[in-house]
């Protein structure tokens, strides 16, 4: 296996994680019990498998980690592993070769997106619930792999259709204006 030259920056990272719990989140013996295990490698100076997503358990029901905290940890380790991996490149090439920022978004941006609710719009105007939600999974999508959020200035939501419920419009505008302020950090 190769030498990783990790960091006690990377160390402290790791150990120090702030992950939110939510209900139906990963199971906490889980992650914890993996995070252990990838301290201990990085303490090695050793390569970091890519994390066993699919092997944590999770419970619908029961209070675990946040999903998107927890993929945006695991995928901060990938992402460190594979620059402190990388060939040493000239500082001509590293600056040709320079690629924008991924953003990151904390995980209390993520469970305000997620825990936002709007109320039923009861006589007054609306737009229909499944085009909110719909967006709501782009925007949230967008913030757990790093990308940049979906154009808000375009998003269009019609009325609901008669006998259908829909969320208060005045609501809805002012989530997505608030949205539009929001500032990932780049890393």
């Amino acid at each position: 296996m190769n030498s990783v030259p990790w960091t006690p920056e990377h160390v402290a990272t790791v150990r120090r994680a702030p992950l939110s719990k939510q209900r139906g989140g990963y199971n906490c013996d889980d992650v914890d019990r993996y995070l252990q295990h990838v301290v201990a490698l990085m303490r090695a100076r050793r390569e970091v498998p890519s994390a066993p997503l699919s092997g944590l358990r999770r419970s619908p029901l029961k209070q675990g980690y946040s999903p998107a905290a927890v993929e945006a940890l695991f995928g901060h380790i990938a992402d460190w592993q594979s620059e402190l991996a990388a060939p040493k490149r000239a500082p001509a090439e590293a600056m040709a070769a320079a690629v924008p920022q991924r953003p990151y978004w904390t995980p209390q941006q993520l469970d305000w997106v997620r825990e936002s609710n709007f109320r039923p719009a009861r006589g007054k105007r609306g737009y229909a619930e499944d085009e909110v939600d719909s967006f709501l999974d782009r925007v949230l999508i967008a913030m757990t792999k790093g990308e940049e959020l979906p154009d808000i200035d375009s998003v269009r939501f019609y009325p609901p259709r008669a006998g259908r419920a829909g969320y208060e419009a005045l609501a809805v505008d002012k989530f997505l204006d608030d949205l539009k302020r929001l500032r990932p950090i780049l890393r």
